[in-house]
């Protein structure tokens, strides 16, 4: 498919809230527009990842039409979105196998998404499904969510607002009418954007990426400013993360400079108030996606002491934060033992708790609270 691109048309003085990789988490979506006061005279920017990990995507694709409806809702898409049309709509040779092959391996490791919303809805058992009731199933769910695919496969691979441009993934240049019959996939998902030294002179407003990555010294899943760069990443890794959130960029003014735009976010987790300040601590380990493999010691209250492999270093993980591959080796999701900087009276948003504290978040950076709190 071709890169298309849309242009957003703003008016001077309108507020726009742009946010990305929502993954089918229709609450924290709801909660986060609540929190920023969202009214039908803001213009809505969504880049992408409106679907799967979490456990509402039907549902979630479903609010944003309804909010385009009658709202100013721009929506791009993302490599998401891509990947699931084209194991739902492709005709070529072999497509039945490989959608049955995804049904039962998307229901083995996530056990929610997209399509798994639509067998659902049709009670259509995905762990029952055989090839050779494959075709059938697939011809019900073209017709009965055919508003739902159509809505989806018109979505533009860019969204261009003077100058700023937004983009699941991450685009090599700024010269958009370079991009025009290009593959739109390359855009869409396009990893590691930050680190491959991209410089341009209008703004690129990425999310695909959790932000979480690009940082090495601490568990920090704020939105990532590149000033000079001209680069924003977004993804608060909603869906992907223990401690994931989702965030969104305010902007005062289609014309607003970098250094005017806010940010926000929102999570699920139960929060509670700080009674006691404490001093920060930097982390001596941050297990990171790419570097996660550990052995399990021992377990104690909710807590594995583990031995991360590549450094040999041993440390205390909650035991939530722990999975196995399907190799059926040990990893951590992304986790810091670093100590939160807290002030009597701060907020918390609390990730895991036990006994001796809570592992939680203040204004998007994660870590622990060993003082006393209320609910």
């Amino acid at each position: 498919m071709n890169t298309v691109i849309q242009k957003i048309n703003a008016r001077p003085g309108q507020r726009i809230i742009a946010m990305s990789d929502i993954h089918g988490h229709l609450e924290n979506m709801q909660g986060l527009l609540e929190k920023l006061e969202y009214d039908a005279e803001d213009i809505l920017v969504i880049v992408g990842d409106l679907v799967d990990k979490g456990p509402e995507s039907l549902r979630t694709v479903r609010y944003i039409m309804e909010l385009a409806a009658n709202a100013q809702i721009f929506v791009s898409e993302g490599n998401v979105e891509e990947h699931r049309l084209e194991i739902l709509c492709d005709t070529t040779a072999g497509s039945e196998e490989r959608f049955r092959e995804f049904i039962h391996w998307q229901k083995k490791h996530w056990g929610r998404g997209l399509l798994l919303d639509m067998l659902a809805e049709l009670d259509i058992s995905a762990t029952e499904l055989t090839l050779e009731d494959t075709p059938a199933c697939r011809k019900r769910m073209w017709e009965h969510f055919a508003p739902e695919i159509a809505f989806l496969r018109q979505l533009p691979a860019i969204l261009e607002m003077d100058d700023y441009l937004f983009v699941h993934g991450g685009i090599p240049t700024d010269d958009l009418e370079s991009l025009t019959e290009t593959d739109r996939h390359a855009w869409l998902k396009n990893d590691c954007f930050l680190e491959k030294g991209y410089r341009f002179s209008r703004c690129v407003v990425t999310g695909h990426w959790p932000v979480s990555l690009y940082r090495h010294e601490e568990a920090d899943l704020r939105p990532i400013f590149e000033y000079e760069r001209r680069i924003i990443c977004m993804d608060g890794g909603c869906g992907l993360k223990e401690g994931g959130q989702l965030n969104a960029l305010v902007f005062p003014d289609k014309n607003a400079a970098m250094e005017e735009i806010r940010w926000e976010y929102y999570d699920s987790f139960p929060v509670v108030t700080a009674l006691d300040g404490q001093e920060g601590k930097q982390k001596t380990l941050y297990i990171q996606y790419f570097d996660s493999r550990v052995d399990r010691l021992e377990e104690r209250e909710g807590m594995v002491r583990c031995r991360h492999l590549s450094s040999d270093r041993t440390l205390w993980v909650p035991s939530t934060f722990l999975y196995l591959d399907d190799d059926k080796e040990w990893h951590v999701d992304d986790y810091s033992d670093a100590r939160l900087e807290v002030k009597p009276g701060d907020r918390i948003s609390v990730v895991f708790r036990n006994a001796a504290g809570c592992y939680g978040k203040i204004n998007g950076v994660l870590g622990w609270y060993y003082g006393r709190c209320s609910e």
